[in-house]
């Protein structure tokens, strides 16, 4: 029962979290999903926060409680060849769940305002919850790797860090300087993770 209880978690958080993203979008004529940061849908006085923020939360919380889930199997199998990677990956996983968790006490600040310390540290936080996705998935893509059954979802997890990797660049350098197609490339990101969640 426990095993079922963290792997519908891990089932759900990508669903919620594009169902929020969606409905974030829907709530918010102005809001352009093509050029604008997910973030700015609860940036500081975004109108709808009060009602996306518990949402995120909740993603975040799933997500925490699939990667808890997930150490557990990766602690049991430590002494397995490779299994290092596996606790290791897990480990950052959990990681980005807190780190993702605490960007919603953290609203970005309205992009061309001033920077205050709220705003400064959701940068901190989403730069280190991008940093621990990429180290989760690198982490348990060296562990799949080893496991005869997993050899190719070891080979997706790769490919889909390698997107990760690529647009989440593309889109640091676009969203900051509001460049087209920021908030797309930021998507396409994010979405590479999610699939791989959910996968």
């Amino acid at each position: 029962m426990k095993n079922k209880v963290w792997i519908l978690a891990g089932v759900a958080a990508p669903v919620v979290y594009l169902l929020v993203v969606v409905l974030g979008g829907l709530l918010r004529p102005d809001y352009s999903h093509l050029l604008q940061a997910i973030s700015e849908l609860i940036e500081t006085g975004a109108p709808n926060k009060s009602v996306l923020d518990p949402l995120f939360a909740a993603y975040n919380l799933l997500l925490l409680a699939f990667a808890t889930g997930f150490f557990q199997l990766a602690r049991a199998g430590a002494k397995d060849k490779g299994g290092v990677n596996g606790i290791l990956g897990t480990l950052f996983l959990i990681a980005e769940g807190i780190f993702g968790f605490l960007t919603v006490f953290f609203p970005q600040d309205i992009p061309g305002t001033p920077f205050t310390t709220t705003g400064t540290m959701h940068i901190v936080l989403a730069g280190l919850s991008s940093l621990t996705s990429m180290s989760s998935m690198l982490f348990l893509g060296l562990w799949f790797r080893n496991k005869p059954d997993l050899w190719a979802y070891g080979l997706y997890t790769f490919i889909s860090l390698a997107v990760v990797f690529l647009s989440g660049g593309m889109a640091a350098a676009s969203i900051p300087n509001r460049l087209p197609l920021g908030g797309l490339f930021e998507r396409i990101t994010i979405g590479a993770f999610l699939g791989w969640l959910l996968v």
